[in-house]
């Protein structure tokens, strides 16, 4: 009888397990749709990490940057902000704006797709008459 219960309780413990972390994604999807991801607000906001940024393409080393920033919100309130944090909030900017050039690409070249092989189902005259046809440039592709 005692291992019977002991798996019914085992049972019963993984069922509240799963209960307690389909609630807990639950409660996260919908505070992330209203726009709460959670964590810390970050200490160097859009306009000083702006204001950073012409510093630095201005030459300013970034130790003195960071002297000159000044945190707005959370407990360190007038404080200035880590060297590191500026580093951090400089590299996430430089690899937006890589990713935003990235995604203006040219065109690109055109791949010729392997369609016959084992398996593919497709008659080989078929696939040749096909072939020859983009070849010679008679088909759309």
């Amino acid at each position: 009888m005692g291992p019977i219960f002991l798996a019914v309780l085992a049972v019963d413990a993984q069922l509240d397990r799963n209960y307690i972390r389909e609630k807990t994604l639950e409660g996260q999807v919908t505070a992330a749709s209203k726009g709460n991801h959670g964590g810390r607000p970050k200490v160097i906001d859009d306009d000083s990490l702006t204001f950073a940024v012409a510093l630095k393409d201005k030459g300013v080393p970034v130790p003195e940057i960071a002297k000159k920033l000044t945190i707005k919100t959370g407990k360190n309130v007038g404080k200035h902000s880590s060297v590191a944090s500026l580093h951090r909030a400089l590299a996430e900017a430089e690899e937006a704006d890589a990713s935003d050039e990235a995604q203006v690409i040219g065109p690109r070249r055109q791949v010729r797709a392997r369609i016959t092989g084992p398996g593919s189902g497709t008659d080989p005259e078929l696939m040749e008459r096909l072939t020859r046809q983009v070849l010679d440039g008679k088909a759309d592709v």
